[in-house]
């Protein structure tokens, strides 16, 4: 088993707060959030190198002792920054969903804070006297790099990368004699074939090419596997070096799906069935994508748990199942 870096020890753990500062020094400011430089930068540098770093974010708002233990004399002692400073990590925590002691994959957390903090100004400074804040908030450095997107600060695969990936992908999906797959990603291939009548290539995957490949030969033997898969080579959050997955929290919900479906069908991973077998016992037990992908009930409970395909099912899906004959 791999070091997933989420259900183990985060590679970088900081104060909600110093997510959002990083952004600013990589947008040229002095964030006054880190004691120097040097120690956004490091953050910066590991990010850049690798998407799937997992970050702690952390707040010692849960530590406040009690008021009983308190003595006004230790009030005055209480540096107002401090305070400020608990603040902005529990804004930065409520504009991301998210709590103190959640761990996350560098990609994901960088894109949902560009998505939803549109600038540091109303968490870093205010106008309220006595609660002015950071100056550098209003500079204009965080949102310079917001304009650019995430990838000016997480790595991001090249287009000749992705495009030499999914080269060397299609060799094979042509030539093996098995073919390695997840078994949700023959639920994708249904919605697509269902939707485009199986024209067209996929950007993102090469589900389009395993499709062709069964359609000429049904009898093609899949081994369902769980993880990333043959069909995953070429997809932008797909990380060559460490065979993750960084998109949206590692697309947990992928695994869900492919052990959710694993059930429906009575198999486990390693088992191997020729295409026309799986696609014909999937189409018999799962009516509608709701059932896989909208985990039963069409109820999104999280950002990491959004559905694919709509909480009324896959249209496309529900096509192939009637018109996909082999």
């Amino acid at each position: 088993m791999l070091n997933d870096g989420l259900s183990d020890d985060a590679a970088i753990t900081i104060p909600a707060r110093q997510l959002l500062g990083t952004v600013c020094v990589r947008g040229g400011a002095d964030c006054p959030l880190f004691d120097n430089k040097e120690c956004a930068q490091a953050i910066l540098d590991r990010v850049k190198a690798d998407p799937t770093v997992s970050i702690r974010l952390t707040s010692d708002a849960d530590r406040i002792p009690h008021f009983t233990t308190i003595t006004t004399d230790d009030y005055r002692k209480t540096k107002s920054e401090v305070v400020f400073d608990r603040k902005r990590d529990l804004d930065v925590f409520q504009h991301l969903g998210l709590a103190p002691g959640d761990t996350r994959r560098a990609r994901y957390l960088y894109e949902l804070l560009l998505q939803r903090i549109e600038s540091p100004d109303g968490i870093c400074s205010y106008d309220t006297p006595n609660w002015e804040g950071c100056e550098l908030a209003r500079s204009g450095a965080y949102e310079s790099v917001r304009a650019r997107g995430w990838e000016e600060i997480v790595f991001d695969r090249t287009a000749e990368d992705k495009a030499e990936s999914r080269r060397k992908s299609v060799e094979r999906i042509r030539n093996d004699p098995v073919i390695c797959m997840r078994p949700h990603h023959l639920m994708c291939m249904s919605c697509w074939a269902g939707s485009t009548g199986g024209e067209g290539e996929r950007s993102n995957d090469t589900l389009d090419e395993i499709y062709r490949r069964i359609c000429s030969d049904p009898d093609l033997e899949i081994m369902l596997v769980e993880g990333n898969c043959e069909a995953c080579y070429c997809c932008d959050g797909f990380h060559p070096d460490t065979t993750r997955c960084v998109h949206s929290c590692g697309l947990i919900r992928d695994y869900k799906k492919d052990l959710d479906l694993f059930q429906k069908l009575g198999l486990m991973p390693g088992d191997t069935r020729n295409a026309r077998e799986l696609l014909k016992l999937i189409y018999e037990r799962v009516p509608s994508t709701v059932e896989i992908c909208g985990y039963g009930t069409g109820i999104v409970n999280g950002q990491e748990w959004t559905i694919c395909g709509g909480p009324e099912g896959n249209a496309g899906y529900a096509k192939a199942r009637e018109t996909v004959k082999f």
